[in-house]
């Protein structure tokens, strides 16, 4: 069991009390307007099926090109509270435009300029406490990123309930205006915490990694002396770090980094599709309720929570790489088991592979890709939260296509096949790659003069 410590410990690291209540306030936002955007889109907007398609991939490639753009700004500034800011800005006019605008091309433009930018915030939150909490040390430090990501489920736990009564008290103009509110609120939030200034302790602390701490220590003690004890800016300090770094840390090739990232998003990608056509499973296959799926939703982002408190109390004495590819089997064997699910009841305990799915993806996989990429933590969490929305860009048309060709259960199947293709990524070393591709081409032409051959 977790030890009251370690929480304990949390509380007293300046800045995460805050922090904390900055990603509740995020996550209700979010867990208010994500399942009712759709709905929104049909019954209030008016918009067909491909309309709808449209609008809700242009928000997703909006947030996945805002991301980019502020990880890679924010990686050479060091800046990210004021991007975080902007991003919280963009999201509370989005919504509140939605609260009157009823017009496809005006609401099109609004996802664009409002609601992607917007989305970038949730990675932005993360990069961002990564850079302005003093941890004590890599540990305490991805105990608080994991953390904070529990407290992004719990409000998930309750968030699309209370939503769903919001919606039948005020309609979708209540909504939307509680969830701007709840983005002007977390925005309210990070105003008033100070960009971080580090000091030669928190230099040391803030910079060590698991792989460089030494090249970090060294380069605090040598760079605050000429200054006279001014405390260093994480912009003046970054540079230096990201050259020692590249050349005393570990030999990862932008391969490794590749490999990872498309291995999370066809991760992402099976995710995605399974929240889409589960419901319509659910109620059209299974002859199941809209309150079973209510159950499901809530009931899996529920017990995420002790797994992801359990996982970033060790994830730093973790194998990070070989819980990725265990969480790879796990959701192949989640998929498997839904398409041979009876009824709606056999799905209950199902839920409890996904939520080891998303506790281990959410948790290690963030912090996995940030040590792949240590002097670059922006541009690393943007690069992990965009793996995700690249899957949610690509769902939509593939679950759609998949449940016309091969039913619900054939859909399922195949999301399984694309969690293997993940096992795959992680598993297997990028330098046999090269070798299964020419035993590949060696065993075709094998084949290929055989037949002909017998021919």
């Amino acid at each position: 069991m977790l030890k009251n410590s370690r929480l304990v410990g949390l509380l007293r690291i300046p800045g995460f009390l805050p922090l904390a209540g900055a990603t509740l306030m995020l996550g209700v936002a979010m867990s208010f307007t994500a399942p009712y955007l759709s709905l929104f889109g049909v019954e209030r907007a008016g918009m067909t099926p491909l309309r709808l398609g449209v609008f809700m991939t242009a928000i997703a490639a909006s947030g996945v090109v805002a991301s980019t753009v502020a990880g890679r700004w924010s990686d050479a500034t060091g800046k990210h509270r004021l991007l975080l800011l902007a991003s919280l800005g963009a999201a509370t006019l989005g919504y509140l435009c939605l609260c009157i605008v009823r017009d496809y091309r005006l609401l099109l433009a609004v996802g664009i300029a409002f609601i992607g930018a917007g989305g970038c915030a949730l990675s932005l939150v993360f990069s961002f406490s990564r850079a302005a909490l003093p941890a004590v040390d890599d540990a305490e430090r991805t105990f608080a990123s994991a953390t904070l990501r529990t407290i992004l489920s719990a409000a998930w736990v309750f968030g699309p309930a209370v939503g769903a009564l919001v919606l039948a008290a005020t309609g979708f103009y209540g909504l939307f205006l509680f969830a701007a509110a709840s983005f002007a609120a977390c925005g309210t939030i990070v105003w008033r915490m100070r960009e971080p200034r580090l000091d030669e302790h928190a230099t040391q602390h803030l910079m060590t990694r698991p792989t460089a701490g030494e090249v970090a220590q060294e380069l605090a003690e040598e760079a605050v002396a000429p200054y006279e004890g001014q405390p260093l800016t994480q912009a003046e300090v970054q540079p230096a770090v990201k050259q020692r770094v590249h050349v005393s840390g570990p030999d990862v090739s932008q391969s490794d980094i590749m490999r990872t990232v498309v291995a999370l998003t066809l991760i992402g990608l099976a995710a995605n599709a399974t929240m889409i056509v589960l419901p319509l499973y659910i109620v059209h296959g299974l002859q199941g309720t809209r309150i079973d799926v209510s159950i499901m939703l809530g009931l899996g982002a529920f017990m995420e929570i002790p797994m992801m408190l359990a996982l970033g109390a060790k994830a730093s004495r973790l194998n990070k790489l070989h819980w990725l590819a265990a969480c790879a089997v796990v959701h192949a064997l989640y998929f498997v088991s839904m398409s041979a699910a009876p009824g709606v009841h056999a799905l209950i305990p199902m839920q409890i592979l996904n939520a080891f799915v998303v506790a281990v993806t959410s948790c290690l996989g963030m912090t996995y890709v940030q040590d792949l990429m240590p002097e670059s933590p922006g541009r690393a969490t943007a690069l992990f939260f965009n793996s995700a929305r690249l899957g949610s860009i690509l769902s939509g048309v593939l679950s759609g296509l998949l449940v016309q060709a091969f039913g619900y259960r054939g859909t399922f199947l195949f999301c399984a096949v694309l969690a293997l293709c993940a096992l795959v990524l992680f598993a297997v070393p990028g330098e046999l790659y090269p070798q299964m591709a020419r035993a590949a081409r060696r065993y075709m032409r094998e084949r290929l003069r055989s037949r002909s051959g017998r021919e």
